[in-house]
Parts: C-alpha cells; structure tokens; sequence
C-alpha cells in the first residue's frame, strides 16, 4: 500500500476503482459484453488504463495501487509489445514511473519477460 493509499478508507479505493473502469471500459472493453468493474481483475484494469488511458486515468492509478504493482504490469504486459508500445512505454516510464533511464530500463524488462525471445534462441 502506497503512503497516498494509506490516507484513503477502502470504500473511498474501491470508488475510485469503479470510477476508473468507468473512464476506461469503453475504450479497454469495447469488444466484450458489458462489464461490471468487479468482474475486471486489479492487473487487467492496471494494463487497459497504462495502455488505453490518458496522464490524468494513469496518474489516478497512483491512489489505488502501489507503484510496484503499476511497474509489474506495465513491465510485463506492455513492455514486451516492444518496438510496437515504444513511444508509449517511454512516456509511462519518464512521466508516470520516473524511471531515470528508460530506454535501459525497458530493454533490461523486455529482455526479462519477453519469453519468446528468451526459449526461441
């Protein structure tokens, strides 16, 4: 738990869950029947607002979850879409995450979790 989630009751996190997959399921969800925010795990509803969201739907996963949460997902569910997310990536990892060397970072986090790459050598 984050030092910002600290200060927020639990109710207030789940509202501020729902109000997020509220934002993001039009544009995250479109292909499926329609959702309910509890029917979307914690780690899908991290990857469809890193990928689909703006600053502001990003910056707001901060009062949910803890960054460590937000870096694995975004590691392992956008960084490996390399070169395809790459723009994306690097904005997440400067703006959102801070990461102080990002291009390093994300080749150091592709290399890790991209499996293909890893097993097909």
């Amino acid at each position: 738990m984050s030092q910002k989630q600290a200060h927020i009751s639990v109710p207030k996190i789940d509202q501020k869950k729902r109000s997020i997959f509220d934002a993001i399921s039009k544009m995250a969800f479109w292909s499926h029947e329609p959702l309910v925010s509890s029917q979307v795990s914690d780690d899908k509803l991290i990857e469809k607002v890193l990928m689909h969201g703006d600053d502001h739907l990003r910056r707001d996963l901060l009062d949910v979850f803890s960054i460590d949460q937000i870096r694995n997902i975004w590691e392992q569910k956008l960084v490996i879409q390399e070169p395809r997310l790459h723009n994306l990536n690097l904005k997440i990892a400067s703006s959102l995450l801070h990461i102080k060397d990002p291009e390093n970072h994300i080749q150091q986090s592709y290399k890790k979790y991209n499996l293909y790459d890893r097993f097909s050598s």
